[in-house]
């Protein structure tokens, strides 16, 4: 029987301390192990969650960074994640997190649809501080 995955999310854990400032620096590579184009995305979302709901919220204009060019992340595939004392301010616990790519994809000179990328998940902890 074959098996066909177009699941590319990798599980990664983070581990950070309370009421401190994180910084999360990515290089978001392809299968080949190249720079992956982020340039065709038009939001990058980073969020930490649990089962009360979602707890930190980052994008580009609020805590991620990449290489712009126009306004949108380059192809050279590099991101920082930067969360601030408010931000790790919350409950010492695990929680979970994830990185999404969303871009808008034209159809008929439409631009109706979306593409939505999960690129990296898994647990996010907070330590005490």
């Amino acid at each position: 029987m074959a098996t066909i995955s177009t699941d590319i999310a990798q599980k990664i854990d983070i581990i950070i301390r309370e009421n401190n400032t994180s910084t999360i620096n990515l290089v978001i590579a392809d299968s080949s192990g190249s720079a992956f184009d982020l340039s065709q995305y038009s939001t990058i979302t980073f969020t930490v969650y649990d089962d009360t709901g979602v707890h930190i919220t980052k994008t580009q204009s609020d805590g991620i960074s990449s290489t712009l060019t126009g306004g949108s992340p380059s192809s050279d595939g590099k991101i920082t994640i930067k969360l601030s004392v408010a931000d790790t301010g919350i409950l010492p616990k695990t929680y979970k997190h994830k990185l999404v790519f969303v871009k808008n994809v034209v159809l008929n000179n439409v631009s109706t649809n979306t593409e939505t990328k999960t690129w990296m998940y898994g647990k996010f902890k907070i330590n005490n501080d």
